[in-house]
């Protein structure tokens, strides 16, 4: 309801009970600049509501392989809706408050479009696509974009730079994820016609080459439902993965920087079986690292075929950076009915956060929004709890919260954790900011 607290206090059979879990999940140490004590919320509410989504469609915080947020100067920041004139703008999150403010920087002017977004700290890239259903409903005439804005640590305010947008494409598209090489190049990937394409800048960042098709084994034929990523890593080399649900894998093509832009030297599986791949794919790597560190999470269709209620659903990849060769690992099972899984890496305390949706109650399979769930791992020997996860967000009136979403970039002890999922039905965003420990 709108008449609620724009703070919703973290309340799950006792505010005092959930902050006291938090606290030792994460540590006692605050954030520096972080959330004032939660004001009285409605019983069982967990995390903070936020703007009206009302006129940008569903998924408002969708799609699963794409990032919203992101932490500049002290700040977190967010591409959100804007219902007042229908366009997206650019939101900073207030902690003291708990309340996201528009700071009034529009992004794209269009409606039910969906964003990605990169800070390289320097500037910022914002990608927007129109959406599509699938890469089968692809349509040409609904141009992706690339947005670039500057900012002004005097004013706090970003200012979009010259020249942009930039088209990246001309196809709507499910999903499109950038990220930026070690040469400056930047690199955006999505499905079109049932075959992963890729595109990228040749003459600064408003100058991109024609799209074309990622030149790698299995990455043609796909189900018109699957989805690709992109990311820089290793100092050196991008990669690009994607699900093939015809071929029951999920693939990673490396691209060294520098090369040839149609030179993928090297395709590898990341997983393979019956019924290992979905279209759910988010992927991270571990900022500041070199030695080539790369993570996802992502969803099986075990569900599907119905394998036993103990076989894996989300799974956690990770890539060997001496042989390239990828591990997976457990994070949730058909039981706990998770789906649609980010990814957040702590890079101070070497922890994998994975934050995705469950149901309230009794078992549904996946696609029954509910609450967003959190699990944690360290990243040296990896091994996920049993069960569903710490709940972090929940509209306790509506269960049907869903498409968590956060930031490409590491978090540490000073940025804390903050993510974004919507709620469909009530049309609101919400958040919850967790502090992480000093130890």
């Amino acid at each position: 309801m709108l008449t609620r607290s724009l703070r919703r206090a973290r309340a799950a059979g006792g505010s005092y009970a959930l902050a006291l879990l938090l606290g030792v999940l994460f540590g006692a140490t605050p954030v520096p600049g972080g959330p004032a004590t939660p004001a009285r919320a409605d019983t069982g509410d967990i995390g903070y509501v936020g703007p009206s989504t009302s006129g940008d469609g569903s998924a408002a915080t969708g799609e699963k392989p794409e990032s919203k947020l992101w932490w500049n100067d002290g700040t977190w920041w967010a591409v959100l809706f804007h219902t007042g004139s229908q366009t997206h703008h650019i939101f900073r999150l207030n902690r003291s408050t708990e309340q996201w403010v528009d700071t009034g920087t529009i992004v794209d002017n269009r409606p039910k479009t969906r964003s990605d977004v990169l800070w390289d700290g320097t500037r910022l890239y914002v990608s927007s696509h129109v959406r599509a259903s699938s890469s089968a409903g692809a349509a040409s005439g609904n141009p992706a974009r690339l947005y670039r804005f500057s900012y002004d640590a005097a004013t706090k305010t970003y200012t979009r730079d010259t020249g942009f947008p930039a088209q990246i494409s001309n196809y709507s598209s499910e999903t499109l994820t950038i990220d930026k090489d070690s040469t400056g190049v930047l690199w955006a990937t999505w499905t079109q016609g049932s075959t992963v394409y890729v595109n990228n800048t040749t003459g600064g960042d408003a100058v991109w080459g024609t799209p074309f098709a990622l030149p790698a084994t299995d990455a043609t034929s796909l189900d018109s439902d699957d989805i690709s990523s992109v990311v820089s890593f290793g100092g050196a080399r991008t990669g690009v993965m994607w699900s093939n649900q015809v071929k029951s894998a999920v693939y990673f093509a490396e691209h060294v920087d520098g090369a040839p832009r149609s030179t993928w030297a090297v395709t590898r599986t990341a997983v393979q079986g019956p019924h290992s791949a979905d279209d759910h794919i988010n992927l991270k790597t571990l900022q500041a690292d070199t030695s080539g560190k790369v993570f996802a999470v992502i969803k099986t269709g075990l569900d599907d075929a119905g394998a036993s209620t103990s076989a894996p659903l989300i799974m956690l990849l990770a890539r060997d950076p001496s042989t390239g060769e990828w591990s997976s690992y457990p994070v949730g099972r058909i039981k706990d009915c998770h789906t649609r899984p980010v990814l957040l890496i702590d890079s101070e305390h070497q922890t994998l956060y994975v934050f995705m949706t469950a149901p309230d109650s009794g078992c549904p399979y996946t696609g029954y929004p509910g609450t967003i769930f959190m699990k944690s791992s360290p990243m040296g020997s990896i091994a996920f709890p049993d069960g569903r996860g710490t709940p972090v967000i929940k509209d306790a009136d509506s269960p049907n919260m869903n498409n968590v979403t956060t930031t490409k970039q590491s978090v540490t002890s000073a940025t804390g954790m903050v993510v974004l999922a919507s709620n469909d039905s009530t049309q609101r965003y919400w958040h919850a900011d967790l502090p992480l420990g000093s130890s």
